[in-house]
């Protein structure tokens, strides 16, 4: 079986919309990702660890079914298990955690930028009433 199906058979399992989101998920950059799927490869062993509920028959032949004996019981409506769930809402808080991250050095910046700014039209004023005063002091 095609690698590159496969890997999108297991982010569509996990509901991933992005393939970013799916190689964040599993601990590796896009850029490794993309070249899975472009060399019709992938890391079996790092799959099984991320998705043990895979099988591993399927991972190394593509032998059907995709989800292990196990699994198929513990699905609940579309890959809603517990175990699963789980899984993505750790992914999601650690998400989170990164976007509020990035929304408090991007406040911090802001601030720094506004502080800036207040002190360049503070200056600008003060080399304007400087200019002023020496065309008037010329006259």
């Amino acid at each position: 079986m095609d690698k590159a199906i496969m890997l999108d058979k297991i982010k569509d399992y996990y509901s991933f919309k992005t393939d970013v989101d799916f190689a964040k998920f599993l601990g590796i950059t896009p850029q490794v990702y993309s070249n899975w799927k472009s060399r019709n490869s992938f890391d079996a062993e790092l799959l099984y660890n991320k998705c043990p509920e895979l099988n591993p028959s399927w991972l190394l032949c593509g032998k059907e079914p995709m989800m292990s004996d196990e699994e198929k019981e513990l699905q609940v409506n579309e890959a809603k298990s517990p175990y699963i769930l789980r899984k993505k809402l750790a992914y999601l808080e650690d998400e989170l955690r990164v976007l509020g991250q990035a929304d408090k050095i991007m406040s911090e910046s802001g601030s720094q930028i506004k502080k800036a700014i207040e002190l360049l039209t503070n200056q600008l004023q003060l080399t304007e009433k400087e200019l002023e005063d020496t065309l008037k002091e010329k006259k």
